[in-house]
């Protein structure tokens, strides 16, 4: 690294570390720490969707797995964006009537607390299993940049996230978003251009870029459509994005919020793709350091610089985000239940910052302990693991409430997580997840009541 590489990452970080000063301030109440207290414009709803939407899977992980298997890692990040344009033409109405704070309390309501309390725990393990990939990323990162040991690199990952999000809450997250999205495009745009000249194009034109279209399913058919559906899923059942489509003022505020995350995401992602082809041709020790030593090698020092501190950003703001929507998840519906003191006042705001720096420094202790772990795959696992336990009661609960008793409701978020985890195990002639999630229908089905529909 050169000095201008210093100065870029300084320009960069400073930008996030003010915001999360300045986020600080905006922190009245408890309803500020969760949700902005409602007062979200387009900007700071988009920021708070894509500051957990594109995170270390959408670049630093896209990059790794195009590096290592070509096209088919475009997967997550389509994924993703599908996800966020059918949060914004479906589900944005259903959830901004209910006025709840957690995606657990929608289900309660409807369900039960054992509904609630189950599934809290379940959807809390498939949301720590991404920020541990977040980790992860910024690990690489860190030891690409600084040469640090890999404990020293997840100890400064860990203490990054928790300044961007434990002070300042959805705030934070919200700011944070906005200025991660900026450098990103600006990144992007730069990454692109660069690949496609230097290597003259893609092979069908004669250059040397290998865009073929047959590796966009490299890994399987069915495990590369299982993956996009697994992201889609995840951002249906994740507690972060629902909080964000919570946190805007008005319905259509959050409706083009939604969708300007789609909008945006899909572009970001296909740079980390195309950076990890082009970094085909470099022997690379570690595929999760593709993008990264791309930039130090092949962008001006100061440019590369700002675009490796847009990285760091990300992979902080996503790991810290979904920090933030875990924590909500066991104040609100664990601890909360409880004490109730928690739910209120300085105590709830103490206990959530408490959460958060608890919850990411196990997700550091853990990601220490697997440094070599594919970050998309863990991803993958991850919204998996949520859509599960969440999507079909969730879906159920907006859509047909009152329609479907609660046993068996209940036996199927339990079942379906457990199922997919088992076929993941061992060999299964049908999809893992999509297997998983037809269970999940097919058992509620047993509890479903005749009569008229009550109205929502």
């Amino acid at each position: 690294m050169e000095t201008g590489h210093f100065i870029g990452i300084v320009i960069a970080l400073s930008v996030l570390i003010g915001v999360g000063v300045y986020s600080v301030n905006k922190v009245k109440n408890a309803a500020d720490f969760d949700t902005g207290g409602g007062k979200g414009s387009i900007f700071m709803v988009s920021g708070l969707l894509l500051g957990s939407l594109i995170g270390g899977q959408c670049t630093i992980g896209t990059a790794q797995l195009s590096y290592t298997y070509g096209l088919s890692a475009v997967w997550f990040t389509v994924g993703a964006g599908l996800g966020a344009l059918v949060l914004c033409l479906i589900y944005v109405a259903p959830l901004r009537r209910r006025r709840d704070v957690t995606l657990l309390e929608v289900i309660r309501k409807e369900y039960g607390e054992t509904a609630e309390y189950m599934g809290s725990i379940l959807c809390s393990i498939g949301i720590l299993v991404s920020i541990i990939s977040n980790v992860v990323a910024s690990s690489a990162l860190m030891m690409a940049l600084t040469g640090l040991q890999l404990w020293s690199a997840a100890i400064l990952s860990v203490l990054l996230m928790c300044c961007y999000v434990v002070f300042g809450g959805a705030w934070g997250a919200e700011m944070g978003g906005i200025v991660k999205v900026a450098l990103l495009l600006l990144t992007s745009a730069v990454c692109v251009i660069l690949c496609f000249v230097k290597s003259g194009g893609p092979v069908a034109t004669g250059g040397t870029l290998e865009l073929h279209l047959s590796d966009l399913f490299s890994r399987g058919v069915g495990r590369d459509l299982s993956n996009c559906m697994s992201a889609i899923l995840g951002v249906l059942s994740t507690q972060t994005y629902a909080q964000a489509v919570w946190s805007a003022k008005n319905y259509h505020v959050a409706k083009k919020a939604a969708l300007i995350s789609c909008l945006i995401c899909i572009p970001v992602g296909f740079t980390g793709m195309v950076v990890g082809l082009f970094m085909r041709g470099t022997d690379l020790s570690n595929p999760a350091e593709a993008f990264p030593v791309f930039l130090l090698e092949n962008l001006p020092p100061v440019l590369g610089g700002i675009g490796l501190g847009a990285l760091l950003i990300t992979v902080v703001t996503g790991g810290g985000g979904l920090a933030l929507g875990v924590s909500t998840i066991f104040i609100r519906d664990i601890a909360g239940r409880l004490a109730p003191s928690l739910h209120h006042g300085k105590a709830h705001i103490i206990s959530m910052r408490l959460c958060i720096l608890g919850v990411l420094s196990f997700a550091g202790l853990v990601a220490v302990m697997i440094p070599g772990a594919l970050i998309n795959d863990l991803g993958f696992l991850s919204m998996g693991l949520r859509g599960t336990v969440v999507f079909i009661p969730l879906t159920l609960a907006l859509f047909c409430k009152g329609r479907f008793r609660r046993g068996p409701v209940l036996a199927s978020m339990v079942c379906g997580p457990a199922v997919m985890l088992f076929s993941n195990l061992v060999w299964s002639p049908v999809d893992p997840l999509l297997g998983s999630v037809a269970l999940c229908l097919f058992i509620c089905m047993f509890g479903y009541k005749t009569g008229e529909v009550e109205k929502l």
